[in-house]
């Protein structure tokens, strides 16, 4: 017994220096979101970090545990070697996962969790988001890692011999101790003495974000977000479902009245999904002004100024842009076909109203995260995609170069019989960022908005002399925003604003700014509401263009969700559930708006759209 505890014991040493190591080595890769941190904030997040170790390891512990009590009557020696073999299984996957992890903070500011994870499967998005470099490097450095860890694992403990069977009153005793020592577990595993077990919040010690974010262990949040992934009875409810209601119905109040910017009520419609066209890149917004070509557009139409994502990645944009729906927290509606099929879609609202020819183009992958499941279910007739393009047009990761598939946008829009709709999902702009033109900028993200703008300039130019800009409106708007170089995480305003712009022959109006605070997903409301449709369908949709509507987005990401409009921003994280980001904020109900829009969404996901499973 005395053997087993001095084993067991090392081996929960050596998994406290394992997550201390990547801990260090997490704070080194990204230290670029340090600079405003203390260092003695960054020494503090050990000891939160310690207290998740612990909880984490402790469940490792607990299986060692287990193994010891089913072969301790006769197989002593078989359970030292189950120990073993454990640890040397999950070294090498653990490394994998911790290197993955902080390689993936770089670009999302956010630790693994179950959103990540469900890129898994379809593997080849992930090896196409990154450079063959940066793959080799990786793999290298994970050899090199697990073979040190392995090493140090192996001086560490012993195979000591032991001896296989042991007198029954001994393994009785001994059973016995291993069944405390089991017992014993559960408090660095609760990580308290209370009644509430561990959880992110513990993590939450300071102001400054990446200091919280270096203390989290990130496999135990990895774990911690698949378990409450998808939306359960209990969650997301802040307060009585009547008062939920009409806060609720207060704030998507409008009063009917708009100014029509639409010359005809039938236009032919095409919108442009702009991918990764943050505002950090667009100089009306703040940014690094590198889209001379959309600055154009704005001059030829309405700009809208203060536009958020609904949140960071394409797949909740193009629900959020087409469905006019924000999502839920984690859970990506659009990979499951059985709930985006209760959904409402712009598409679908135009055919009822007579519009007869409705195609989707994308130069990528239509099995990205169940892409094709969601256009067909849109109501599209046509879809064109990767397959329909020569290989030589394609880059070296992605898909097919943006320039080729705005070429090939136009002839779509040419063959199309009015009034038509028209969606364009451009890639060029998406890691690792490859583009076909000789560099002009040296930010690889900035160069890659760069060149889709020169191909959006080219295909107007394309379109204004095949005679195909009037009668038609343009709607440009991006996907998300991105982490970037000013490193805006989750909880920053500039991770979600982004541009949309309207234009063509069939607006009415020139050089117009709006500055009502929305969504992409108010397009759908404010696009019915001009060409005359019902919108009601749409309840989360709001026409930012009535003169009567409090502008607002609501934002989402894995671990949270928020608020902004013109005087309030606020983030609220689910793992603590507490509001850790406060800006503004004027009355009691501006503080709650963001649990008021999330409680509704919740309900409507586990009713309207409780059809089949997760």
């Amino acid at each position: 017994m005395k053997r087993f505890l001095y084993t067991f014991l090392k081996i929960y040493l050596f998994w406290l220096i394992f997550f201390a190591f990547f801990r260090v080595l997490f704070i080194i890769l990204n230290f670029s979101y340090a600079e405003d941190v203390p260092l003695s904030s960054l020494l503090v997040s050990f000891g939160p970090g310690l207290r998740m170790d612990l909880a984490f390891s402790g469940y490792l512990m607990l299986l060692s545990v287990v193994i010891q009590l089913l072969f301790l009557p006769v197989f002593q020696k078989f359970c030292f070697t189950c120990m073993h073999w454990q640890s040397f299984i999950l070294i090498p996957v653990f490394t994998g996962l911790l290197l993955g992890d902080a390689n993936l903070y770089r670009y999302w500011a956010g630790h693994l969790n179950s959103e990540a994870i469900g890129f898994l499967k379809t593997p080849g998005i992930i090896l196409n988001s990154v450079h063959w470099l940066e793959g080799v490097i990786f793999f290298v450095i994970l050899v090199i890692l697990s073979w040190a860890l392995l090493t140090g694992y192996r001086k560490l403990l012993s195979n000591r011999q032991h001896q296989s069977v042991m007198a029954w009153k001994k393994v009785a005793m001994n059973w016995g101790l291993t069944l405390f020592t089991g017992a014993l577990l559960i408090i660095p595993i609760r990580g308290s003495f209370g009644v509430a077990p561990i959880n992110t919040s513990v993590a939450y010690f300071s102001n400054h974000l990446f200091a919280n974010h270096a203390a989290i262990n990130p496999l135990w949040n990895l774990a911690y977000s698949m378990k409450r992934s998808g939306v359960s009875d209990n969650d997301y409810q802040f307060m009585d479902k009547r008062r939920a209601e009409e806060l609720f119905s207060g704030m998507m109040k409008e009063s009917g009245r708009f100014t029509p910017v639409l010359k005809t009520d039938r236009p032919d419609i095409v919108v442009i999904l702009l991918e990764s066209f943050s505002a950090q890149a667009i100089g009306a917004l703040g940014g690094t002004d590198v889209t001379p070509n959309l600055n154009e557009l704005m001059k030829d139409g309405i700009f809208f100024q203060h536009l958020y994502a609904t949140s960071f990645r394409s797949d909740y944009g193009m629900v959020g842009v087409l469905a006019g729906y924000p999502g839920i927290p984690g859970y990506s509606v659009m990979q499951y076909p059985e709930k985006s099929g209760n959904l409402n879609f712009i598409p679908q609202e135009l055919k009822k109203n007579g519009y007869v020819d409705l195609n989707f183009l994308y130069g990528g992958d239509m099995a990205f995260k169940n892409l094709r499941s969601l256009i067909t279910l849109a109501g599209f007739d046509d879809v064109v995609d990767i397959d329909d393009f020569p290989e030589e047009y394609q880059g070296e990761k992605w898909g097919v170069h943006d320039e080729h598939t705005f070429e090939k946008f136009v002839d779509v829009i040419e063959g199309s019989k009015s009034p038509s709709f028209n969606f364009l999902f451009t890639l060029s702009s998406h890691e690792p960022f490859d583009v076909p033109m000789e560099r002009v900028y040296e930010d690889d993200y900035l160069n890659a908005v760069h060149y889709t703008d020169r191909c959006l300039g080219e295909f107007f130019d394309q379109i204004k002399e095949r005679g195909l800009w009037d009668n038609k409106l343009f709607v440009l708007v991006a996907d998300h925003g991105v982490v970037g170089q000013q490193k805006a995480s989750y909880v920053s305003k500039l991770r979600y604003k982004i541009p949309m712009v309207w234009t063509g022959g069939a607006i009415s109006v020139k050089d117009t700014v709006v500055n009502t605070y929305g969504s992409q997903i108010d397009l759908a409301a404010t696009l019915l509401d001009q060409l005359d449709m019902d919108s009601k369908a749409f309840m989360y949709s709001k026409n930012i263009l009535d003169r009567g509507v409090k502008g607002f987005s609501f934002l989402q990401h894995p671990e949270g969700f928020g608020y902004i409009n013109e005087n309030v921003f606020q983030m609220f994280d689910k793992g603590t559930s507490k509001i850790i980001k406060m800006e503004g904020a004027d009355s009691s109900q501006d503080s709650i708006k963001a649990k008021v829009f999330m409680q509704i969404i919740a309900e409507d996901f586990k009713t309207r759209l409780s059809n089949g499973t997760e």
